[in-house]
């Protein structure tokens, strides 16, 4: 598990920036998900758990929540772009998932077990269907917080 402190900040608010730019696009292209979002280059493996020597649960909060919605991204791309779901990737987040990883969001975990559990083929709108409540809980949601702080 990655530990954020002083010497390391600086990486972390580049994943922030990262995750941020993402969220934009989610909102502004395609109003959820959509193929092919721009997502940075930042592992989001190494904050999906991410703990901190800073006291910031707002920065927190991003890089786990995005890091998620980053790996969700991956998959939705890669439910567009192949004939199935058999993919390192895709095994690589099956494999977080059952090592309890993403545990904070459990509608998450939901989604990507689901998609094993189905064995998700591009012909099989179940993925598309699911994401919507998961894209207004965590990107929309976050906007909206935002506003809300003035």
């Amino acid at each position: 598990m990655h530990t954020i402190n002083w010497e390391n900040i600086d990486e972390a608010q580049d994943a922030m920036r990262d995750i941020l730019f993402a969220y934009v696009e989610m909102v502004d292209k395609w109003k959820g998900f959509g193929h092919d979002v721009l997502t940075g280059s930042f592992d989001p493996y190494k904050y999906i758990d991410v703990e901190s020597e800073i006291e910031d649960e707002n920065m927190l909060t991003l890089l786990r929540a995005g890091s998620a919605i980053v790996l969700l991204c991956g998959i939705y791309n890669l439910w567009n772009e192949s004939e199935d779901i058999n993919h390192p990737f895709a095994f690589r987040l099956r494999d977080a998932v059952m090592a309890k990883r993403l545990w904070r969001f459990p509608d998450i975990e939901d989604v990507i077990l689901g998609v094993f559990e189905r064995k998700l083929r591009w012909d099989d709108l179940w993925l598309y269907e699911n994401l919507p409540a998961i894209y207004e809980r965590y990107v929309a949601d976050y906007f909206e917080q935002l506003s809300k702080r003035r």
